[in-house]
């Protein structure tokens, strides 16, 4: 599998902006599907704000996800990651906060769209099969994104509730760097599969290292959460566990 390749790991140094807005899941719910002779006439019906959003989504596509795609090299890929990394950061936070939350549980919602990448990945016969274990690999990734996503919407509640303290909020910000830097990478791989592109050898590994910080925001978030097991633990009285002298025979 591939690993976190050690340059890119401090996301939020790099990137000191990339915590200010967690991200509400890992695509944006229910895109709009414009296809064929429809287009005009759907085009007329959206409201001004689903129009902005569209347009939102088309610079995303665009100006991003297929620039890097169709990187030739790990070295052209990296350059411009670190280009327009803060720009998928811009689109992806605007978007989030014109989009409103679909009705019914957030996290069944977002269960669904995890659910259906998932998916989406084992039908994939054109971009994962390039690369021996790489469909393995981001089904790792995605079920990790996915614990990852949860724990830190956990830490989140905890800071603003007050059963976490403040110093939490370094990891909480980590893990949040860390989830973006591994969405851009899963928002990729999904774009190459819908629309049929297929980015060198090289390149999908890239893909698939950047989309491995995955298991970063997860153990980011685990740290986050670490004040709140240890406050847990210290409540149970263990003494009554404790064995006496003589319960166990002497060691040979």
């Amino acid at each position: 599998m591939s690993q976190c390749v050690a340059e890119d790991r401090d996301i939020a140094k790099k990137f000191p902006t990339a915590f200010y807005v967690s991200p509400k899941y890992p695509e944006e719910p229910f895109p709009y599907r414009i296809k064929g002779k429809a287009r005009v006439k759907t085009l007329a019906k959206l409201t001004s704000r689903e129009k902005v959003v569209a347009g939102l989504r088309k610079q995303l596509e665009t100006t991003i996800f297929r620039l890097l795609v169709t990187a030739q090299s790990r070295e052209q890929f990296r350059a411009i990651r670190e280009e327009l990394f803060p720009k998928f950061l811009e689109l992806s936070s605007a978007i989030s906060t014109l989009v409103p939350l679909p009705k019914g549980d957030p996290a069944a919602i977002a269960d669904k769209i995890f659910a259906d990448i998932a998916t989406r990945f084992a039908a994939d016969e054109s971009l994962l099969p390039r690369i021996d274990g790489a469909r393995d690999e981001a089904q790792f990734c995605l079920e990790t994104l996915h614990r990852a996503h949860f724990l830190a919407e956990d830490v989140r509640d905890g800071l603003r509730d007050g059963t976490l303290p403040q110093e939490s909020q370094k990891d909480y910000g980590d893990a949040i760097s860390q989830e973006w830097w591994s969405i851009l990478h899963l928002r990729c791989i999904a774009f190459a599969i819908r629309h049929k592109i297929s980015p060198t050898v090289e390149v999908l590994a890239c893909l698939l290292e950047g989309f491995r910080h995955s298991v970063m925001s997860y153990a980011h978030a685990r740290e986050a959460l670490e004040p709140r097991y240890c406050s847990d633990y210290a409540s149970v009285d263990f003494s009554s566990l404790t064995p006496s002298e003589g319960d166990y025979g002497s060691v040979q």
